[in-house]
């Protein structure tokens, strides 16, 4: 015996048909719709369907009001108490319209749901619609409700239940239970909506360092940044040029989702970049970096805020700074990030990095490491993947701790850095692409890089492949601080240049580095050095002193004897400035080489 209209059910297992992929960003549409086909087949109806506006795949907002004939709609979940049913008329992610003059198409225009207790096969609307009226016959529906799916008077979708033959008719009751579901799957379809509408303009945000191609700089012979597929706004990488030759590699994670950590993303690449030009070490860089991430989260509204009010836990970031003239790097990290060089003999091994929680959320001072780095090498930095997490104190991001031993990974056969990785794996492809030469390397970075987690929670990586600077392209000169030494350091840059067939920079790099021997000189009690370094795009001359105060230009008045060197070296340098060490400083300066 069958149930009355509005009695309770008897209830058959329903069949979903599902076909979209869970790395789709519409993914979260689908599961709610999937959630409210699942909650009415079979307590409510015996097939039930939920179609949604394509607008919202794309994360935009509908207009308020009714929706016009031309809308797309596409399926996005199906369910069937009867697995023939649910095989037939399986549509799921297929587009369509729903026709005018139709049940569908009402319930659009007017945002009212539709109840037909007993559903004619010969209605006149099933000629408009044949698909759906073909499946309505062979299912043998003879039952129908239709409601909009709406919040605030926008319409995101159409929830559609039927009742096959066995079944009694939909009543009053029926009608309010399907429109309590549809209310809160609105809600729901709503929120997903909103939710790919904050990850496309994050990914906006984003776009600009993604795209950017790295500069070509001599102190590398490759460089590739990774994200993680189907990654969020927070991820970002940079390769920032520093003077001397050196560069620094930069990879991070910005806490939190969403529009907001694409925002702070942006906000920690340009501190950084800024940061950088000072010439700061690691350390140093990380400091003022955390003091700026603790003040830009005071003024965060509290929803955004971490624990106790304090920075959202999860900010990481990892500073390598690379000299190509010592093949050496120096580095400082915050938060759950490592390093691993692959040496050209093939061995891989990670350097022991301080550990440091994230940004703005511990209060103990950074600290540098340095590691050989041969010329040949590569550099793989892994920033932090899953959402970002802090790194305890003293513990390493790896599960069994070898990759952040400081030894090396190669020696260890049997264990889990011993693994080769998928040959196969999306991620190992585009690495091989980048980084050809490196080949032999990759299969145990990868297999350090990625093993235990899967596509969706992998961390943002950037691959550098490094050169050196040798004697023949640096040339060094130490000077006592005697007015004498500056004769010297002329006559020596002049041969210098003449060796390295640079006579045409001559005239102009003997005064300059005149000039700032003059200076170093002047103000400084101890050894002067001087460095020119012939790199492939610039020449570079360093002068450097054992006093901590940097030069500072003036305009001299006309009728001033003085105070017009670093004037002149200015007029005939491209690039200039000032790094500060442990026993002073160096001035630097850059010019483009004769084409």
């Amino acid at each position: 015996m069958t149930s009355g209209p509005d009695e309770p059910r008897t209830t058959t297992p329903a069949t979903t048909s599902t076909d979209t992929p869970s790395t789709d960003p519409s993914h979260g549409l689908f599961r709610a719709a999937r959630n409210l086909t699942g909650a009415a087949v079979p307590t409510l109806a015996d097939v039930s369907s939920v179609d949604v506006l394509e607008q919202l795949l794309r994360g935009e907002a509908p207009p308020p009001g009714p929706v016009d004939g031309s809308e797309l709609f596409r399926c996005a979940a199906f369910a069937a108490t009867r697995e023939d049913v649910a095989r037939s008329t399986s549509a799921v992610g297929k587009a369509s319209q729903f026709p005018d003059a139709t049940p569908f198409r009402r319930s659009l225009s007017d945002l009212r749901p539709r109840l037909i207790r007993h559903l004619s096969h010969q209605s006149r609307w099933l000629a408009r619609d044949p698909g759906r009226a073909r499946m309505i016959r062979e299912a043998g529906a003879h039952s129908l409700i239709v409601l909009p799916l709406t919040v605030r008077g926008v319409v995101l979708g159409l929830f559609v239940l039927y009742r096959l033959a066995g079944s009694n008719p939909f009543g009053e009751d029926s009608l309010r239970e399907a429109a309590r579901l549809a209310e809160r799957a609105a809600l729901s379809l709503d929120t997903v909506r909103r939710r790919i509408e904050e990850d496309a303009l994050a990914r906006l945000l984003r776009q600009s360092p993604g795209a950017e191609e790295p500069p070509v700089l001599s102190a590398l012979e490759a460089v590739h940044g990774q994200y993680p597929a189907g990654a969020g706004a927070a991820h970002w990488y940079d390769v920032l040029p520093l003077s001397g030759a050196r560069v620094a590699l930069v990879v991070g994670t910005a806490a939190g989702s969403g529009v907001p950590a694409a925002v702070g993303m942006h906000q920690l690449r340009a501190v950084i970049t800024t940061l950088s030009a000072l010439d700061l070490r690691p350390d140093e860089l990380l400091a003022r970096l955390d003091d700026v991430v603790t003040r830009l989260d005071r003024r965060r509204p509290a929803p955004y805020r971490g624990p106790d009010g304090g920075a959202e836990p999860g900010t990481s970031c990892l500073y390598v700074i690379y000299d190509p003239t010592t093949e050496r790097c120096v580095s400082a990290r915050a938060g759950d990030s490592s390093v691993l060089v692959a040496d050209p003999d093939g061995g891989v091994s990670a350097p022991p990095l301080a550990a440091h929680g994230g940004l703005g959320t511990d209060g103990e001072p950074f600290e540098n490491t340095e590691f050989a780095t041969p010329a040949g090498s590569t550099l793989v930095l892994r920033g932090e993947g899953g959402g970002g997490r802090a790194v305890p104190e003293g513990r390493s991001p790896y599960a069994d701790g070898d990759a952040d031993s400081g030894t090396d990974a190669s020696a260890h056969p049997g264990t889990d850095t011993d693994v080769v990785a998928d040959a196969d794996d999306p991620t190992m492809e585009r690495l091989r692409e980048a980084m050809p030469h490196s080949a032999p390397h990759l299969p145990r970075l990868a297999a350090l890089l990625l093993r235990h987690l899967p596509e969706d929670r992998r961390p943002p990586v950037l691959l550098a492949r490094t050169r050196a600077l040798g004697n023949k392209d640096v040339a060094d000169l130490t000077l006592p601080p005697d007015p004498s030494a500056v004769s010297t350091a002329r006559a020596w840059a002049g041969r210098r240049l003449t060796a390295w067939l640079l006579d045409d920079l001559a005239d102009d790099t003997t005064l300059v580095v005149s000039e700032l021997v003059t200076n170093a000189v002047r103000y400084s009690g101890g050894p002067i050095g001087l460095r020119l370094i012939r790199d492939e795009h610039v020449l570079i001359c360093e002068v450097s002193d054992t006093s901590g105060a940097g030069p500072h230009p003036v305009r001299p008045r006309a009728t001033d004897e003085g105070g017009r060197g670093l004037t002149i070296v200015g007029r005939l340098t491209a690039h200039q400035g000032t790094r500060y060490t442990s026993s002073g400083k160096t001035v630097w300066t850059e010019q483009p080489l004769p084409e």
